[in-house]
């Protein structure tokens, strides 16, 4: 009898935005970043090894690879120890949080770290809420001193290219892209507070 392998889940994400350095407040960096045209990207790709056990994890963790650009700091720069967590219940915010973080290094060779939250307030979360991560970049290590803030988008227009580059492993596509829409679809219908 063979072995049954967990359904895996994988699909292509980019956030982008105005960020500047020296500055602690996302949307202060936004506002810094859009008016001098210092825009942050983030080309992501998210893989989930086992879907049922994504959606049975209270943090929907997932892994992150990709690059990250910023003008004068990093030039399509691999991306390290990136995590990204789905619809975690904070109550006290009454909002489900999305979580980006990951490292990667400067083309100087320093490192850094970028923690990004979505606050989506589900159950009637706005477009707006859903594609905005409000993003710190650390130098060094998480939680190490702030360097530069912003706020990232996904570009609505880019969902297209967003959908189809959703793939599963070991099933169907179709099985992949309805379970996992049918995880996000019940977590945006769920209060936080549940």
């Amino acid at each position: 009898m063979s072995e049954v392998k967990p359904v895996g889940f994988c699909f292509r994400e980019r956030m982008q935005g105005p960020l500047a350095a020296g500055v602690d407040d996302p949307k202060a960096g936004a506002a810094i970043g859009r008016r001098s045209a210092t825009f942050f990207v983030a080309d992501l790709k998210v893989s989930i090894d086992d879907l049922s056990a994504c959606v049975r994890d209270p943090l929907h963790r997932a892994r992150l690879n990709g690059t990250a650009t910023f003008p004068g700091l990093a030039t399509r720069q691999a991306i390290y120890d990136g995590e990204l967590m789905m619809y975690v219940a904070d109550p006290v915010a009454g909002a489900k949080l999305m979580r980006y973080q990951f490292g990667f290094r400067g083309d100087d060779g320093k490192a850094y770290f970028l923690d990004g939250t979505k606050i989506i307030h589900t159950p009637s979360a706005s477009t707006r809420e859903q594609v905005t991560l409000y993003t710190r970049i650390h130098e060094t290590k998480p939680g190490g001193p702030v360097w530069g803030a912003g706020v990232l988008v996904f570009r609505v227009r880019d969902l297209p290219a967003f959908l189809l580059s959703m793939r599963a492993a070991n099933a169907s596509r179709f099985r992949g892209l309805r379970t996992f829409l049918g995880f996000a679809r019940q977590e945006l219908a769920t209060p936080a507070s549940l």
